[in-house]
């Protein structure tokens, strides 16, 4: 069986890269594939990462680039696999939204002549766009439903979150929820002496940074130690954003900023933190952040959007609370987290017992099982032999 994943990738560390990423590593680990082909999407001269063993990596497709589509089917015409993955988000192709639209035509096209799977990230159409600083004006709405009908063309539509699957499934879709769940075997981390607070996803306005870094200052009147570690790259469509901030805040004293982050210093990354904040102000989706918080046994802050309670529900996950884009709410989930070990223990320990049925393993079988029923789907002869349930 030949399988070709087509995702974004690293070596730069952004959510939907470093999903496909692990997924990626459990697929070629699962040793049921004779031949796995990555069509990877990066900045030029990129280098492969490591644990993927035999997995062939051709970074063929640029973001920003019209030329990505016919880069990732001139691929496939060569590669001939028995079936594909598509690993997409809304903005993966690049800050345009043509340039997107643009790509994410990528699967239906390969759908026509191949089985194909895709997993969604992010239903922008159900999503608060103005939030989100949505491209389009008016024209937005129009181009969100654009993109759920254009991407959601493959044989199986995998979504991370439930919500959006029962949403899609409504509507006649072909559906599996596969929750994004521990990248790694979970592990209880010893917490830290430092007092320390992690921010760690791409850099954009919605993510909320700015109000975290004024609770940050004030928080820390009480607890001169307590440090702020600010972890990510830019958002591809705002690729400013970052620098002007942390030139904003730069006389802000106990704030580290880390950019890029390299997937095997991610581990410590949360080893050094005493406490995870999502401070986001809008999401379009599932966070992954929020599953290596539960996998290394961190303590999450978070505002009190939608998506982050239905996950939550979805998982048996336990978080801190705070109303979105209120300062003096965050600051005070903030200090109460700070100010009880007790309270951080129960969290991390419940979540961590939630976390054990959401292990890589378990992630790869509900894949394999897609892929099945894509390879079903279109008649083919081939199936991946499923030995035991996950």
């Amino acid at each position: 069986m030949h399988l070709v994943i087509v995702s974004p990738f690293p070596p730069s560390i952004t959510g939907i890269g470093q999903y496909g990423y692990h997924v990626t590593r459990s697929l070629a680990n699962s040793g049921l594939f004779s031949r796995l082909t990555i069509l990877a999407g990066a900045g030029q001269n990129s280098q492969p990462p490591n644990h993927l063993g035999l997995t062939e990596i051709d970074y063929c497709w640029q973001p920003d680039s019209f030329q990505a589509r016919q880069a990732i089917l001139s691929g496939l015409k060569r590669l001939k696999p028995d079936l594909i993955w598509f690993n997409l988000g809304a903005s993966i192709f690049g800050k345009s939204p043509l340039q997107n639209l643009s790509g994410l035509l990528t699967p239906m096209i390969a759908a026509r002549r191949y089985p194909t799977v895709a997993t969604l990230h992010e239903v922008v159409e159900l999503a608060d766009l103005r939030a989100l600083n949505a491209p389009g004006g008016i024209l937005a709405p129009w181009g969100a439903r654009l993109l759920t009908r254009i991407a959601t063309q493959a044989d199986v539509i995998c979504l991370t979150m439930q919500h959006y699957a029962d949403w899609l499934t409504e509507r006649g879709m072909d559906c599996v929820h596969i929750p994004i769940g521990a990248y790694h075997e979970p592990e209880l981390l010893e917490e830290p002496d430092s007092e320390e607070l992690l921010f760690f996803t791409t850099l954009a306005p919605y993510k909320g940074l700015e109000l975290l870094i004024q609770a940050f200052t004030r928080v820390r009147r009480e607890f001169p130690r307590l440090r702020l570690t600010i972890a990510g790259t830019a958002h591809a469509r705002f690729p400013e954003y970052a620098r002007e901030l942390k030139t904003s805040f730069n006389d802000t004293h106990g704030v580290q900023w880390l950019g890029q982050v390299l997937e095997d210093d991610v581990k410590n990354l949360f080893r050094r933190a005493q406490i995870v904040v999502l401070p986001y102000s809008a999401s379009t989706g599932s966070s992954s952040v929020l599953y290596q918080a539960a996998t290394w046994g961190r303590p999450v802050v978070a505002s009190d959007l939608d998506e982050i309670r239905k996950i939550t529900l979805e998982n048996n996950l336990q978080v801190q609370f705070f109303e979105c884009n209120n300062l003096e709410n965050l600051c005070h989930s903030i200090h109460t987290l700070l100010n009880s070990p007790s309270l951080r223990r129960a969290q991390t320990q419940h979540n961590f017992r939630a976390i054990q049925h959401l292990h890589p393993r378990a992630t790869c079988h509900r894949y394999l099982e897609a892929f099945n029923r894509a390879l079903e789907k279109r008649h083919s002869s081939k199936r991946i032999p499923i030995l035991e349930a996950a």
